[in-house]
């Protein structure tokens, strides 16, 4: 049976973002140091963030954390653009549970689609796309 230790302790944002920061795919597309938990310059980049929702499981430690994936870019920027970037980055993130498991942090199952991608502009009329999927992953009890 897990600890609450253990639960909090699989926590996937920091795998998944390492993993899409290194990826070759979305570091070719989009270039180095264009990946992360905020919107700052420069564009276009990836904004990746745990939202609310998931479960959690004490007598087989899974935890799943909802992620959104946001694909954003420049004002005059084109929406076809971050709409390939946020696919490849659902792509690269379905590669993930079949990478060697990290040396720290949680040991990724599976990662799969909660909400397609969609349109959706930020406050400031930036553009954006906006994905959602959900990881499940538990405790990486050899680390």
């Amino acid at each position: 049976m897990a600890s609450v230790e253990d639960l909090a302790d699989a926590d996937p944002l920091p795998v998944v973002l390492a993993w899409l920061m290194t990826h070759p795919a979305v570091v070719s597309a989009l270039g180095p140091d264009r990946v992360g938990a905020y919107s700052i310059p420069p564009y276009p980049r990836l904004r990746v963030t745990d939202v609310p929702g998931g479960t959690e499981n004490y007598d087989t430690a899974e935890v799943e954390v909802r992620i959104k994936i946001e694909a954003l870019g420049e004002m005059d920027g084109s929406k076809a653009e971050l709409r390939r970037l946020l696919y490849l980055a659902l792509g690269a993130l379905e590669e993930l549970p079949r990478a060697d498991p990290p040396p720290a942090g949680p040991v990724i199952g599976s990662v799969r689609p909660a909400q397609g991608g969609g349109f959706l502009p930020e406050a400031d009329k930036r553009p954006r796309y906006v994905a959602r999927a959900t990881v499940r992953c538990h405790p990486n009890w050899g680390a």
